[in-house]
């Protein structure tokens, strides 16, 4: 082979070996180039780490850790025992079993280290403080083992003087889980946290549950959190002397989301309290003393209910509601029931239109019962039909709505006396007449979408009940006139409107679909949550910007790259070293 020959052949293989250490160094570090590429990020409101509880099967290096009466022993690497509490303060995967008669498990590592923690058949229990304390992490799963069953005992003793102190000494601990930084929960066993003082679960960012029966019994909220509330595949009961579940923070971001699963709050004030409220899938069952769910920020609040079934009964609210938003409501799919004592200004449904909000439906099914005095409606401008009526009618009275053809579209057993009632069906028509049923009275109603404020409910369609008036002898103003508009004089915007679309440009598959049908059994007939058959995440229906803030480089996108100053240096020499190959085999060709 002649000389010239050689160099072309050196000269190409050194420009192909530039590239491909090029490519190669562009998937990593070497050179600078950023990859924020992590194994926990994933799309939507769950990432993989979130939704896999089998990791202890195939886990290396696991560290064990026994509870044994008023101590504990360990068997492995990044944990240790302290008087009556374990310490866990390196990264790793932590199998904890046994009972711990007073003490705590503490959780105190670097900032980015992840800690995993399956609880197999574990009792905790602590008498004046919280049982499991986070103190730092980057995240924290606690994985329920199959088949057992898990206690975390908290504030055993608390009394009213102590909790005061307690607080302060503490650093504000204030639930029997603590948690400063994100926690998940979930697996298939169960886990029963009680607590003597505040709260049930605290997490002071995002706390997610993705599986597990949780059973929550605390004097204040049964899960308080910062960021967000987020629930898939979970069974959950809570019991709470103030909110079931309340997210807050002081930005003014806190949401709750649920995909699938159930919750049931059989006690509480406020059953779930947030920002933004969206439930895509799952069963609520709620009956609370005060508002059922309740979205609080002024004016950019929303309530999104796109599928699931959701159940609300009060019968002792004086000033109560079912659904109740300082800004939005939107129903665009699954089953809605709510029965409000039918006295006092208790509202089935109550929007923010005082401060330009909206509620509109387009689809599901509703039947939402309550008071008439300052009853709301949905928007006139809504895309399914609906029906608002007044009437007077007794606790457990049968309601049912047949359409011309004889069809029954809604039916079920409405628990509290009522004065106000709004129904609505994805095959309601506008211009039909349908047959109203309430009880043993039978009225036709033409289907208007009309959304009058109770004061003129007289004039509509069951007879003989005139609504009471001003107490200056006047009728008030519409509390929901049809042309209700935004603080600026616009109408707001659809946020479900047909044409909007996902991140990607793509437009989302529709979760209102008109031929949408109540569960056979009518309302909670053993249907679970509305999750999407090849299980990814159903597409947010809620303000657009509402959800997009807050996930933005959270858990969006899986991997995002930005190239640094050195990688395009190495881009550039390598262009070069192909030139300068190219020139020389041109040279030494002539």
């Amino acid at each position: 082979m002649s000389t010239s020959k050689h160099i072309d052949v050196i000269c190409a293989i050194a420009a192909v070996l530039t590239l491909l250490l090029t490519i190669l160094f562009m998937n990593g570090r070497a050179i600078g180039l950023t990859v924020l590429a992590d194994e926990d990020a994933g799309d939507g409101q769950f990432t993989a780490n979130d939704l896999r509880a089998d990791w202890a099967d195939s886990a290396d290096n696991t560290t064990q850790i026994v509870l044994s009466g008023d101590t504990a022993s360990v068997n492995g690497n990044g944990a240790y025992v302290y008087g009556s509490d374990i310490h866990i303060v390196y990264a790793g995967r932590y199998i904890v079993s046994g009972e711990l008669t007073d003490g705590s498990l503490i959780i105190d590592a670097d900032g980015d280290d992840k800690i995993w923690i399956l609880m197999n058949g574990a009792s905790l229990r602590c008498s004046d403080g919280a049982a499991m304390v986070i103190e730092q992490a980057e995240k924290v799963f606690l994985t329920l083992a199959d088949g057992t069953e898990n206690v975390i005992a908290g504030w055993e003793e608390a009394d009213a003087e102590e909790e005061s102190s307690a607080s302060d000494e503490s650093g504000s601990i204030d639930g029997t889980i603590y948690s400063r930084d994100d926690l998940t929960v979930n697996g298939s066993g169960s886990l029963t946290v009680t607590s003597g003082y505040r709260h049930g679960i605290v997490c002071n960012d995002d706390l997610v549950i993705t599986g597990g029966q949780l059973t929550v019994t605390a004097p204040q909220d049964g899960l308080h959190a910062n960021d967000s509330v987020r629930i898939a595949n979970a069974d959950l009961t809570i019991r709470a002397g103030d909110d079931g579940i309340t997210v807050s923070n002081d930005e003014a971001t806190g949401y709750f989301y649920m995909e699938s699963g159930s919750v049931t709050i059989p006690s509480c004030y406020e059953g779930i309290e947030a920002i933004d409220v969206t439930v895509c899938g799952g069963d609520i069952d709620i009956s609370p003393t005060d508002d059922g769910i309740n979205a609080n920020g002024y004016g950019t609040s929303s309530i999104t209910v796109a599928g699931g079934n959701i159940r609300i009964v009060n019968p002792t609210g004086r000033d109560a509601d079912g659904l109740d938003s300082n800004g939005n409501i939107y129903v665009t799919g699954g089953n809605l029931f709510i029965s409000m004592n039918g006295s006092g200004s208790n509202c089935a449904i109550d929007c923010g239109t005082e401060s330009g909000g909206v509620c509109r439906i387009s689809g599901g099914t509703v039947i939402a019962a309550g008071g008439s005095n300052m009853a709301e409606g949905f928007d006139s401008s809504s895309e399914q039909c609906f029906i608002m009526q007044t009437t007077s009618a007794d606790a457990n009275t049968e309601v049912a709505l047949r359409n011309e053809s004889g069809d029954v579209l809604l039916s079920g057993t409405v628990p509290c006396a009522f004065s106000s009632i709004i129904l609505s069906a994805p095959q309601l028509q506008m211009g039909e007449t349908c047959t109203l049923i309430i009880g043993d009275t039978e009225t036709e109603v033409t289907v208007d979408n009309s959304s009058v404020s109770a004061f003129a409910f007289g004039m509509r369609g069951m007879p003989g009940r005139q609504m009471a008036q001003a107490p200056d002898g006047q009728m008030p103003p519409e509390l929901n006139d049809e042309s209700a508009q935004a603080l600026d004089g616009q109408t707001p915007p659809e946020l479900n409107d047909r044409s909007a679309q996902a991140p990607d440009g793509q437009t989302p598959p529709e979760l209102n679909d008109g031929a949408a049908q109540m569960p056979d059994g009518g309302f909670f007939g053993g249907r679970r949550g509305n999750r999407m058959t090849d299980g990814q995440m159903l597409p947010e229906l809620n303000d657009g910007t509402a959800q997009e803030n807050r996930q933005q480089n959270r858990n969006g996108s899986a991997e995002i790259r930005t190239v640094s100053p050195a990688a395009w240096l190495l881009i550039g020499i390598s262009a070069l070293c192909l030139a300068a190959g190219l020139l020389i085999a041109a040279r030494f060709r002539h």
